[in-house]
């Protein structure tokens, strides 16, 4: 039993709700967790990047790292664009914040995937022209769609 409160994280923050309060509890199991959901943001540009991480290597059984913890609490994420960010303007320039736990790989992937789909993090700009989103792919989609969904389609989609 790992228990893991803010001081156990490295650079990652807990997310913090509406009132102040996280979103998870102040301490948790790592075990009992396949990862996380989180949010790189640069503080100077505005941009953000949505992404997940798993706690322990999966795979195969057999594996030499299987089972043995990932190296999460310094990760700043797969994206080329946000770690070529990072060294040009610093560490210090990003907050790196945990959004939630998830206990399954199918929650954790599916709870990505719609962040960042309800995020629009494939059509925001800063400027109309600059990505707000570091994020160049939404799970296999790696373009940028030519429109938006309609407010018919985001209607309907509140209602389900």
């Amino acid at each position: 039993m790992t228990m893991l409160s803010e001081h156990d994280l490295g650079h990652w923050t807990l997310c913090k709700d509406v009132k102040g309060a996280t979103a998870f509890k102040d301490t948790f199991d790592q075990s009992k967790y396949f990862g996380f959901l989180y949010c790189i943001k640069n503080n100077t540009t505005g941009q953000f990047y949505i992404g997940k991480k798993q706690f322990f290597h999966g795979g195969r059984k057999k594996s030499k790292t299987y089972g043995k913890e990932m190296t999460w609490r310094t990760y700043q994420g797969s994206s080329s664009h946000v770690k070529d960010d990072i060294r040009k303007l610093g560490h210090d320039k990003f907050t790196f914040e945990m959004i939630d736990l998830y206990r399954t790989k199918g929650g954790l992937y599916y709870a990505e995937a719609w962040t960042q789909m309800v995020s629009d993090a494939m059509t925001r700009t800063l400027d109309g022209k600059t990505p707000e989103s570091y994020n160049k792919q939404i799970a296999a989609i790696r373009f940028v769609p030519r429109e938006s969904p309609k407010m018919g389609t985001r209607k309907y989609a509140v209602k389900l």
